[in-house]
This record gives C-alpha cells, sequence and structure tokens, in this order.
C-alpha cells in the first residue's frame, strides 16, 4: 500500500492536534485543582503585604512622606492598595496557580487543599514552595508593579490635592 504524502501529513497534523488538546484538557484540570488549593490554604493573601513592603520603600512614597508626615503617608498608602488590592486578586490567584500546576497532581492538590498539614502530600507541597514561587515571581512581577503604580499614583494625587 502506497501512501501519499498530503494524507500522511494531515495524519501526523491530526495526532500532534490530539495530542496538544488532550495535554491543554490536563494542563487546564490541573490548574483548576491548584486554584482551589490556592484559594484554600489563602496563598495569595500575600498581595496586599508585598505590595505594602515594596510601596513603602519607593521614592514615590518616601517623597510623600516627607510632604506630609510618615503616619499620614502610611494611611494614605494603605488605603490606596485597599483599594487597588481587590481589583488584582484574582488575577494573582491564577498566577498562582499557573505557577503550581506542573508541580503536583490533582489528587495532591486535593489533598493539600481539603487536608492541609494532615495530607500525605503536605512535604511534597513544602518541598515545592521555592520552585512555585521562583515561577510566581517570573509570572507576576508586572501584576505587583501595576498593583503598586495605581496606590502610588493614588497617593501621591491625594496628598498634592490635599484629600
Amino acid at each position: 500500500m502506497k501512501f501519499s504524502f498530503p494524507l500522511f501529513g494531515v495524519l501526523r497534523l491530526m495526532v500532534a492536534l490530539t495530542i496538544a488538546f488532550a495535554f491543554g484538557a490536563a494542563l487546564a484540570q490541573d490548574e483548576a485543582s491548584a486554584l482551589r488549593m490556592v484559594k484554600s490554604l489563602g496563598l495569595g493573601k500575600n498581595l496586599g503585604a508585598m505590595s505594602y513592603n515594596f510601596s513603602k520603600v519607593t521614592q514615590t512614597h518616601l517623597g510623600v512622606a516627607s510632604k506630609i508626615g510618615p503616619q499620614k503617608a502610611d494611611e494614605m498608602l494603605r488605603a490606596e492598595l485597599a483599594a487597588a488590592v481587590p481589583k488584582y486578586q484574582d488575577q494573582w490567584d491564577k498566577n498562582l496557580a499557573q505557577s503550581w500546576a506542573p508541580l503536583m497532581t490533582n489528587e495532591e492538590f486535593a489533598s493539600v487543599a481539603s487536608q492541609k498539614q494532615q495530607s500525605p502530600h503536605f512535604a511534597k507541597f513544602m518541598s515545592l514552595q521555592n520552585q512555585a514561587g521562583t515561577t510566581m515571581k517570573t509570572k507576576s512581577q508586572s501584576l505587583l508593579t501595576t498593583v503598586m503604580t495605581e496606590a502610588l499614583n493614588g497617593e501621591l494625587a491625594k496628598s498634592i490635592s490635599g484629600k
């Protein structure tokens, strides 16, 4: 039996697309499981604290503090972050889930989410935190910058207008 090249090429393409679709579906399931774990453990709650810690040492915040005083500037910054963080929290959590998704299985995510420290997979979870953190840093640096910029711009504008 002789195969024509175009038919063989189409078959290869169909096999490749099937494998890609299956991999994509599995990755989406892993991300959904990872997101449930992220939310269950509250892993994304650090967005506000990280934004605050990095924002308070910027030239913008220090300039506002020198103009209106450190306590008032700190109150303004915290208020601006309280308004900005919720807008970006879902994306932060999704980025965390994407960072974790390739590291554990759906079953492991579910176990850690429900059993927490009692999970037989908790030690694995703990051992992978640095790896997930490194990926998260790369994936979310621009998002953190966006949150900080929004808050610092609001703080600066309010310090100038006196509000």
